[in-house]
Protein backbone atom coordinates (compact mmCIF):
# COMPACT_ATOMS: atom_id res chain seq x y z
CA UNK A 1 0.00 0.00 0.00
CA UNK A 2 2.86 2.37 0.81
CA UNK A 3 4.44 1.71 -2.59
CA UNK A 4 1.19 2.55 -4.36
CA UNK A 5 0.77 5.75 -2.35
CA UNK A 6 4.37 6.75 -3.06
CA UNK A 7 3.89 6.07 -6.78
CA UNK A 8 0.72 8.20 -6.87
CA UNK A 9 2.49 11.08 -5.12
CA UNK A 10 5.47 10.81 -7.48
CA UNK A 11 3.22 10.79 -10.54
CA UNK A 12 1.27 13.74 -9.18
CA UNK A 13 4.48 15.72 -8.73
CA UNK A 14 5.71 14.77 -12.19
CA UNK A 15 2.37 15.84 -13.64
CA UNK A 16 2.62 19.17 -11.85
CA UNK A 17 6.09 19.80 -13.23
CA UNK A 18 5.20 18.89 -16.82
CA UNK A 19 1.84 20.71 -16.72
CA UNK A 20 3.25 23.91 -15.26
CA UNK A 21 4.02 25.43 -18.66
CA UNK A 22 0.75 24.31 -20.26
CA UNK A 23 -2.09 26.30 -18.78
CA UNK A 24 -5.07 25.13 -20.85
CA UNK A 25 -6.98 21.89 -21.14
CA UNK A 26 -7.79 22.49 -24.78
CA UNK A 27 -11.10 23.36 -26.32
CA UNK A 28 -14.27 21.37 -25.85
CA UNK A 29 -16.92 20.83 -23.21
CA UNK A 30 -14.29 20.49 -20.49
CA UNK A 31 -12.97 23.99 -21.13
CA UNK A 32 -16.44 25.45 -20.67
CA UNK A 33 -17.14 23.55 -17.43
CA UNK A 34 -13.68 23.72 -15.83
CA UNK A 35 -12.68 27.30 -16.56
CA UNK A 36 -9.64 27.71 -14.27
CA UNK A 37 -6.90 26.63 -16.69
CA UNK A 38 -4.16 27.49 -14.19
CA UNK A 39 -5.26 24.78 -11.76
CA UNK A 40 -3.78 21.34 -12.42
CA UNK A 41 -6.95 19.71 -11.10
CA UNK A 42 -9.10 21.75 -13.50
CA UNK A 43 -6.75 20.98 -16.39
CA UNK A 44 -7.02 17.26 -15.71
CA UNK A 45 -10.79 17.40 -15.21
CA UNK A 46 -11.20 19.52 -18.35
CA UNK A 47 -9.02 17.27 -20.48
CA UNK A 48 -10.79 14.18 -19.13
CA UNK A 49 -14.20 15.70 -19.85
CA UNK A 50 -13.07 16.64 -23.37
CA UNK A 51 -11.74 13.15 -23.99
CA UNK A 52 -14.68 11.20 -22.59
CA UNK A 53 -17.46 13.37 -24.00
CA UNK A 54 -16.16 13.02 -27.56
CA UNK A 55 -17.05 16.58 -28.47
CA UNK A 56 -13.63 17.96 -29.39
CA UNK A 57 -14.04 17.13 -33.07
CA UNK A 58 -17.43 18.82 -33.18
CA UNK A 59 -16.06 21.87 -31.39
CA UNK A 60 -13.08 22.12 -33.71
CA UNK A 61 -15.13 21.85 -36.88
CA UNK A 62 -17.98 24.09 -35.73
CA UNK A 63 -16.00 26.70 -33.80
CA UNK A 64 -17.96 26.10 -30.58
CA UNK A 65 -16.94 25.12 -27.02
CA UNK A 66 -14.03 27.58 -26.92
CA UNK A 67 -12.63 26.19 -30.18
CA UNK A 68 -11.70 28.57 -32.95
CA UNK A 69 -12.41 27.72 -36.57
CA UNK A 70 -9.13 29.23 -37.62
CA UNK A 71 -6.78 28.01 -34.93
CA UNK A 72 -3.95 27.51 -37.42
CA UNK A 73 -3.10 31.19 -37.72
CA UNK A 74 -5.04 31.83 -40.93
CA UNK A 75 -4.17 28.48 -42.42
CA UNK A 76 -7.21 26.33 -41.51
CA UNK A 77 -8.65 26.42 -45.02
CA UNK A 78 -5.25 25.69 -46.61
CA UNK A 79 -4.76 22.69 -44.32
CA UNK A 80 -8.29 21.48 -45.09
CA UNK A 81 -7.74 21.89 -48.85
CA UNK A 82 -4.43 20.02 -48.71
CA UNK A 83 -5.95 17.14 -46.75
CA UNK A 84 -9.03 16.89 -48.99
CA UNK A 85 -7.76 18.07 -52.37
CA UNK A 86 -9.09 15.20 -54.50
CA UNK A 87 -12.52 15.09 -52.84
CA UNK A 88 -12.78 18.89 -52.93
CA UNK A 89 -11.80 18.95 -56.60
CA UNK A 90 -14.53 16.42 -57.37
CA UNK A 91 -17.11 18.34 -55.32
CA UNK A 92 -16.29 21.66 -56.99
CA UNK A 93 -16.51 20.00 -60.40
CA UNK A 94 -20.06 18.88 -59.47
CA UNK A 95 -20.90 22.11 -57.62
CA UNK A 96 -21.98 20.18 -54.51
CA UNK A 97 -20.84 17.65 -51.95
CA UNK A 98 -19.83 17.20 -48.33
CA UNK A 99 -16.27 18.42 -48.71
CA UNK A 100 -17.42 21.56 -50.50
CA UNK A 101 -20.10 22.10 -47.84
CA UNK A 102 -17.49 21.85 -45.07
CA UNK A 103 -15.15 24.28 -46.79
CA UNK A 104 -18.02 26.67 -47.47
CA UNK A 105 -18.76 26.76 -43.73
CA UNK A 106 -15.09 27.36 -42.97
CA UNK A 107 -15.27 30.50 -45.12
CA UNK A 108 -18.30 31.59 -43.10
CA UNK A 109 -20.78 31.15 -45.95
CA UNK A 110 -24.30 29.79 -45.58
CA UNK A 111 -25.46 29.64 -49.22
CA UNK A 112 -23.88 26.40 -50.42
CA UNK A 113 -25.73 26.49 -53.74
CA UNK A 114 -24.41 29.95 -54.68
CA UNK A 115 -20.85 29.16 -53.61
CA UNK A 116 -20.95 25.78 -55.34
CA UNK A 117 -22.19 27.37 -58.56
CA UNK A 118 -19.50 30.08 -58.59
CA UNK A 119 -16.71 27.61 -57.84
CA UNK A 120 -18.02 25.10 -60.40
CA UNK A 121 -18.02 27.79 -63.11
CA UNK A 122 -14.40 28.64 -62.25
CA UNK A 123 -13.10 25.10 -61.75
CA UNK A 124 -10.34 25.48 -64.36
CA UNK A 125 -9.01 28.65 -62.71
CA UNK A 126 -9.07 27.13 -59.23
CA UNK A 127 -7.36 23.86 -60.05
CA UNK A 128 -4.92 24.87 -62.78
CA UNK A 129 -1.99 22.46 -63.14
CA UNK A 130 0.62 22.85 -60.41
CA UNK A 131 -1.61 24.96 -58.17
CA UNK A 132 -0.74 24.69 -54.47
CA UNK A 133 -3.32 24.46 -51.70
CA UNK A 134 -2.51 28.03 -50.66
CA UNK A 135 -3.16 29.21 -54.22
CA UNK A 136 -6.45 27.26 -54.32
CA UNK A 137 -7.44 28.98 -51.07
CA UNK A 138 -6.55 32.42 -52.45
CA UNK A 139 -8.49 31.79 -55.66
CA UNK A 140 -11.56 30.51 -53.80
CA UNK A 141 -11.43 33.47 -51.41
CA UNK A 142 -11.24 35.94 -54.29
CA UNK A 143 -14.08 34.25 -56.18
CA UNK A 144 -16.33 34.19 -53.14
CA UNK A 145 -15.57 37.83 -52.32
CA UNK A 146 -15.98 39.09 -55.90
CA UNK A 147 -19.18 37.18 -56.61
CA UNK A 148 -20.91 38.04 -53.34
CA UNK A 149 -21.93 34.34 -53.16
CA UNK A 150 -21.09 34.19 -49.48
CA UNK A 151 -23.97 35.46 -47.39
Amino acid sequence: MKKILLAVIALGFAGTVSAASYQAQGCGLGSTIWTDGSSLVHQVLGATTNGTSGNNTFGMTSGTSNCELDGAGGQAQVIFIEANKVALSNDIARGEGDTLASLTKMYGCTNLDAVGSVLQQNYGKIFAEGTTSAQVDAKITALIDNSKACI
